[in-house]
């Protein structure tokens, strides 16, 4: 019984051990040999051997990881914008793959959310407006990749209305979007070999949700940064580089004296004469006097912008829109050099 016993737990050990390997690359051959020696009965010195050889090569699994930044429902407000939910994407199989991305709006909810895009992460910590939209990446074995998804809240939803997602990660590995799990794709995975699908689709599904916890307000403004671009080194955040920032307000109904203010933050310098104003929802459009009117600094003429060196603690740019009979939209936009 103590025999027993100590071989239950060497087992165990091994079974263990064994979850933390890394799985066995796609191509690998395996080969196994069997061997017997022995000794005919009219020769006791003579040792004969014989041996017997098998070998294989290892298919490619497809097999990938989801999840997600949320366990709950993300809290919006209604008529929001560029509401993220930040997701993980993992290849847990043995050979490089291209996965496909997508969003689906669930059903059994009260609403759909819109303007879904996908964006690449891009190392700087949380979702910045600037990374790359993608719907597709790749992944070496075990290499794991973050990505947010990211989507604007109808203005019209009541309190407690729910949106449901799914985010599907599925192998763009030709054969695997229509196969099953178990599925093998004859010669389609690397090298040639034979590729076998762990999961529908050679994916997975992650579903999330949003939640309204407040209705819209009768102004909604969202800040961001359309691009950051240095003159010699490209879209790089350093000294030098020229940061472009809209803001997207949109008016719910009829307000008096709207103003919008933004203030400097330190380590920026305003740059002279890029205030501009389109009368319409162009975030993120690149906005020029070809699609939105051009503003001066100064306070003392007509137009709605202006900037002043001298408020805040590094200036402010204002723009005073006045009285609104009805609802509508504005795009703001101006930029900064970082010092």
């Amino acid at each position: 019984m103590q025999t027993i016993k100590r071989t239950s737990l060497l087992l165990a050990g091994m079974l263990a051990s064994a979850s933390g390997w890394a799985a066995t690359s796609v191509g690998t051959q395996i080969e196994n040999t069997a061997t017997a020696t022995y000794y005919a009965p009219s020769d006791a010195t003579s040792q004969l051997t014989v041996s017997s050889t098998t070998a294989f090569v290892v298919q490619e699994k497809i097999d990938v990881a989801v999840t997600s930044s949320t366990t709950n429902a993300l809290e919006v407000q209604a008529g929001s914008t560029a509401q993220v939910i930040e997701y993980t994407i993992k290849n847990t199989g043995n050979g490089d793959e291209t996965f496909d991305l997508t969003v689906s709006n669930g059903t059994g909810d009260a609403f759909d959310v819109t303007n879904v895009k996908i964006y690449l992460d891009d190392g700087v910590p949380g979702f910045q407006g600037t990374e790359t939209e993608v719907t597709q990446i790749n992944l070496t074995p075990e290499q794991a990749t973050k990505v947010f998804v990211v989507v604007d809240i109808p203005v019209a939803q009541s309190i407690d209305d729910v949106a449901n997602i799914e985010f599907n990660v599925t192998s763009a590995t030709p054969g695997a979007a229509a196969g099953n799990q178990g599925d093998i794709l004859a010669g389609q995975g690397d090298g040639g070999t034979d590729a076998v699908l762990a999961n529908n689709a050679g994916g997975a599904i992650k579903a999330s949700s949003y939640k309204v916890t407040a209705t819209a307000g009768l102004v909604v403004i969202t800040k961001s940064i359309l691009s950051t671009e240095h003159p010699t080194l490209g879209s790089v955040k350093v000294p030098g580089s020229v940061v472009t920032y809209q803001i997207l307000v949109q008016v719910t109904a009829a307000v008096n004296n709207l103003r919008i203010v933004d203030d400097l933050p330190l380590n920026l310098t305003y740059d002279a004469g890029s205030l501009l104003l389109a009368n319409s929802n162009l975030a993120g459009t690149v906005l020029t006097t070809t699609n939105a009117s051009a503003n001066t600094d100064s306070a003392a003429d007509a137009d709605a912008g202006r900037y002043d060196a001298n408020a805040g603690s590094n200036g402010r740019v204002t723009f005073v829109l006045g009285n609104q009979a009805a609802a509508g939209d504005y795009t703001i936009q101006f930029t900064a050099t970082i010092d």
